[in-house]
């Protein structure tokens, strides 16, 4: 009886601050991500073991095996009468949360509202305060802020006087360590003809300044105007974007040049022009609306993936559906699809090789290639006859959320 005595004694002195770090560790690296932000408020000693560079790398060793299990999502960000909203095609209780928070900041002590996601790399948003006009070419100071919705950690980013129509590209690098992390914001200023070479802006997290260069590109290269083309494509270190003749035109902002030029697929129809690049399951992809025609029945959808590999690289055709074959629990979407013109694909299911979104009269719908099915996701409010101009984005969650790197230079 003495000896269980004085173990309860010795227990009621005991908290969970005794434990050892290496267990603490154990016990924080398997809660979920949410729960392990949460417990950084219980003491600063727990708040300063989980900031540590080493615990995000455990965390991250543990789960990068499930990368095909990520929740991830599509981030629809558009405008209805002045008010900014937010859409995101997923249902995972770890996006209902994130959908209200992205409105409000605190930058420099101070609230500071969002309005406008620009481009996004993984679980980081490129975003600015006020809306920028695509199509003008008025040139403005424009300040950039980079955050990260899970953490609501951000910075402001120098100004920037640049032409509201420029293009926008952003990207960033992990060391193999997962401890170290660098990113690049891209701005490329719209240029009327042809040219082999561009004027570009690129910020560097390494610098905290904006920088300005002279890029090379192919001969004859010249952007397309298409509103969807505005934002680059992070895929394998570089940014891409899509010039007016189809082809791919990869830059790396790391370096200020032009480093990959990809070829448009052979069977490529050249009366339709790309609708969507982006990337699925790691690998890039493009598409083409091939539009018969009203009643729209006839119309149809065909998806190429790039086969990227060491010694090759061809465009593969993955998918090639006619919406007359689509099918839904709901027959009144069956209907719209027949009826109603699909003017634009809003992406693709960052992991799903079969689904596709877009928009379908005042939906968003989900469509899966294979199965031949539609299913709606959401309502959507089109901003506008030029709804094309929506920004779409990914999102993934990841198994730590990215650290946004101290800017060098003060704020």
């Amino acid at each position: 009886m003495d000896v269980v005595r004085c173990s309860s004694s010795l227990l009621q002195r005991l908290s969970i601050d005794d434990l050892p770090e290496c267990l603490l560790i154990e016990i924080l690296t398997r809660l979920p991500l949410k729960s392990i932000f949460q417990c950084k408020c219980v003491s600063r000693r727990w708040c300063s073991l989980i900031s540590t560079p080493s615990f995000a790398y455990i965390v991250h060793k543990l789960r990068s095996s499930s990368i095909l299990q990520r929740p991830s999502t599509l981030l629809i960000s558009h405008y209805i009468d002045g008010v900014r909203q937010v859409l995101m095609t997923s249902e995972e209780p770890e996006f209902k949360s994130l959908t209200s928070s992205i409105n409000q900041y605190y930058i420099n002590s101070r609230s500071v509202s969002l309005d406008i996601v620009h481009a996004s790399c993984h679980d980081l948003l490129l975003c600015t305060q006020k809306e920028l006009k695509m199509f003008s070419a008025v040139v403005c100071d424009v300040v950039y802020y980079v955050l990260n919705p899970i953490t609501r950690q951000s910075i402001t980013l120098p100004p920037l006087r640049r032409p509201s129509n420029a293009k926008i590209g952003f990207i960033f690098r992990r060391c193999h360590d997962q401890q170290q992390f660098s990113y690049r914001v891209m701005c490329i200023p719209k240029f009327e003809c042809e040219s082999t070479e561009f004027k570009v802006y690129i910020f560097s997290s390494d610098t905290g300044k904006w920088s300005e260069s002279i890029v090379s590109c192919p001969p004859g290269f010249h952007f397309t105007d298409y509103a969807h083309s505005y934002a680059g494509v992070p895929y394998q270190g570089l940014l891409f974007w899509w010039s007016l003749d189809g082809h791919l035109v990869g830059f790396d902002p790391y370096t200020s040049k032009c480093r990959r030029v990809i070829y448009k697929p052979e069977d490529f129809a050249p009366n339709h022009r790309i609708q969507r690049l982006g990337v699925c399951n790691g690998a890039l992809r493009i598409c083409q609306l091939a539009v018969a025609g009203p009643p729209y029945a006839d119309d149809g959808l065909l998806v190429w993936e790039l086969k990227d590999h060491d010694k090759e690289c061809k465009w593969s055709l993955e998918h090639k559906v006619y919406f007359n074959q689509m099918g839904a629990e709901n027959p009144g979407l069956t209907e719209c699809l027949k009826h109603i013109s699909i003017e634009s694909l809003l992406g693709y299911h960052p992991y799903d090789r079969d689904v596709v979104y877009l928009i379908l009269a005042t939906m968003v719908v989900s469509l899966n290639l294979r199965r031949k099915t539609v299913e709606m996701v959401s309502d959507f409010q089109r901003p506008s006859p030029f709804y094309k101009a929506v920004n779409v984005f990914d999102f993934v969650l990841p198994c730590w959320p990215t650290p946004i790197p101290s800017s060098p230079l003060k704020e």
